[in-house]
């Protein structure tokens, strides 16, 4: 889960509804004046309930998360995952040794309706070149995620689907 500012008062339920041992990648420049202490203290109890990893993307004390997203000089340490949008990233990423890369935008995504989508191929490209476990980012879903499994998608991720998802009271998969 990316966290984001359309979605912050669902962000608990919608952590608390993720399969066990996902990810939340918490964007305190993307959640506003909602990403405040206690809100990080809110996060981190339902992640840790569910055993989910909590990034820090962006700068801030690293040391209330399980670790990083993202090249941020100001943080000591590799980071656990980073965002791969085009050649020059993934080829950062795979000298870096990084263990999972976010390779997005696959496809078109309200998050970022500017961007020019990469597709399956420039997906299966960019995460071949990464090195790391691929998740896809970028206007993704359940559906989407199962044809991507063939072109090295690991797992995928989202803010819009799911917030859906948290709706719907159901579970992706």
């Amino acid at each position: 889960l990316m966290t984001d500012a359309r979605i912050a008062g669902a962000l608990p339920k919608i952590i608390a509804t993720l399969p066990p041992r996902s990810a939340v990648v918490f964007r305190p420049y993307a959640l506003g004046a909602s990403a405040g202490g206690g809100a990080v203290r809110a996060f981190r109890r339902i992640a840790r309930a569910k055993r989910h990893l909590l990034l820090l993307a962006g700068r801030g004390d690293v040391r209330a998360y399980d670790g990083r997203h993202g090249f941020n000089g100001c943080m000591k340490g590799r980071p656990l995952s980073v965002p791969v949008h085009d050649r020059c990233e993934a080829a950062r990423a795979r000298r870096a040794g990084v263990p999972v890369v976010l390779v997005s935008p696959v496809f078109p995504t309200r998050s970022h309706a500017d961007a020019r989508p990469i597709g399956r191929r420039g997906f299966r490209s960019l995460a071949a070149g990464a090195g790391g476990r691929a998740i896809a980012l970028g206007g993704m879903d359940a559906a989407r995620f199962r044809f991507l499994r063939f072109d090295g998608a690991h797992g995928w991720a989202g803010i819009d689907a799911l917030a859906r998802n948290q709706k719907r009271n159901c579970v992706p998969t």
